[in-house]
């Protein structure tokens, strides 16, 4: 009798215990799909572009007009903190802000320049925040990219997310940096880092829903430069050709598209075009003379994807030339990196980590003596390029013509 009232007693207290004690409803949650983040006067500035379920499923139910409803909303709350700018939403929000979807944040420049530690560790300190949230850097005001709307997807910060995520794998020039990425950057031997910057392009911003119903907007957001990142600070700009030649001496290609000489004369003018299918970078290192004699050879592999040329492509010297060429626009973007790289005493291609395994001993000394690594490597760049085939035709259009 008393283990069956025992028995009871178990299962009347498990009933009673069952469900989440801490769970939120849904109606009560304001799902957030992208962050920014600014400074003015002293105060950190947040801002969150907030989802409206009811306008996101009239919107895919393909209800539109001129009286469809936005399917975001932007605001923003001020702090003396970041967590304080958070925590003051609650004075203006009806509803409880939820980052567990949030796909981007934007820092402005302003932000970006004081110094955005605190973010970092806001996002490693608090569960409801994701290290795979994408991270961004803004020449100006974060704000005004997260009012921006998109007319090919529905919800913004999801969109930008798509861009990154297309150029990373099919250009290559920008990396689609994540925030546990930037966080181990910052805590690496270099503390240096890459962020792809994003703007506003063109005329008046795209802020109401009638204004996508056009087929010609009148700005879009894109990315740009990369915001070269040292202890946390923006302290630079890395342009189109200097980000993908950070980008091959890092070995951080994956697919791109580089114009060449057919003839292999700098003076003639591109009028062709190298599709680059494989990449890999090996760094040799040695220490001599008082420096790190370092070698990144790159190797580069693809096809002929256009070409303005009258050469016979069928000659293996034609196609040796045009190779030669391939490795010679290679070599000219990797060398300007490294002068940008030296100019802003940044080391965003982890030749640090290199110099450290490789001579741990005198890594240790360097850093004792407070000496820029940099100071002292000598970078001598080698690639080579591979055409694996020159497509469907042998000859170019204009040797066809000649024929």
């Amino acid at each position: 009798m008393r283990r069956t009232l025992s028995c009871l007693w178990i299962a009347l207290s498990l009933i009673m215990l069952a469900g989440c004690w801490d769970r939120n409803e849904l109606n009560e949650l304001a799902i957030t799909s992208a962050t920014a983040l600014d400074v003015d006067k002293g105060k950190w500035i947040m801002s969150y572009q907030v989802i409206i379920p009811s306008a996101i499923s009239k919107a895919i139910g393909g209800s539109a007009g001129p009286s469809a409803q936005v399917p975001v909303v932007v605001y923003s709350t001020s702090g003396s903190t970041i967590k304080d700018a958070v925590a003051n939403s609650y004075l203006e929000a009806p509803r409880k802000l939820y980052f567990a979807h949030n796909s981007i944040i934007v820092i402005g420049e302003a932000a970006a320049r004081k110094g955005f530690g605190q973010l970092i560790d806001l996002y490693l300190r608090n569960p409801d925040s994701r290290e795979t949230v994408s991270v961004l850097v803004a020449s100006g005001d974060a704000r005004s990219i997260l009012e921006q709307l998109l007319n090919m997807d529905i919800i913004p910060g999801q969109g930008v997310q798509k861009i990154m995520e297309e150029e990373y794998q099919n250009l290559s020039w920008l990396p689609n940096t994540k925030m546990y990425d930037i966080t181990m950057q910052m805590l690496g031997p270099s503390r240096c880092g890459l962020l792809p910057e994003i703007i506003i392009s063109g005329g008046k911003e795209i802020t109401g829903v009638d204004q996508l119903q056009k087929t010609t907007m009148t700005s879009k957001l894109r990315l740009g430069r990369a915001g070269i990142i040292k202890d946390e600070k923006l302290i630079g700009w890395l342009n189109q050709e200097e980000q993908l030649g950070a980008a091959f001496l890092s070995n951080n290609v994956n697919l791109t598209s580089i114009p060449f000489t057919s003839d292999g004369d700098p003076n003639s003018g591109y009028d062709s075009n190298f599709q680059l299918r494989k990449s890999n970078t090996s760094i040799e290192i040695k220490w001599a003379d008082g420096k790190y004699e370092l070698t990144a050879k790159i190797k580069a592999r693809g096809h002929l994807n256009e070409t303005n040329g009258s050469l016979n492509l069928i000659k293996p010297d034609v196609v040796k030339t045009m190779e030669k060429s391939i490795a010679t626009e290679i070599e000219k973007d990797a060398n300007k990196a490294w002068n940008a790289i030296l100019k802003a005493d940044a080391d965003v291609v982890g030749f640090s980590d290199v110099i450290m395994r490789k001579y741990p001993k005198q890594w240790k000394a360097l850093q004792e003596e407070n000496e820029s690594v940099l100071k002292k490597i000598k970078l001598t760049v080698k690639a080579t390029a591979t055409l694996d085939t020159v497509g469907l035709s042998n000859k170019s259009f204009n040797k066809l013509k000649e024929d």
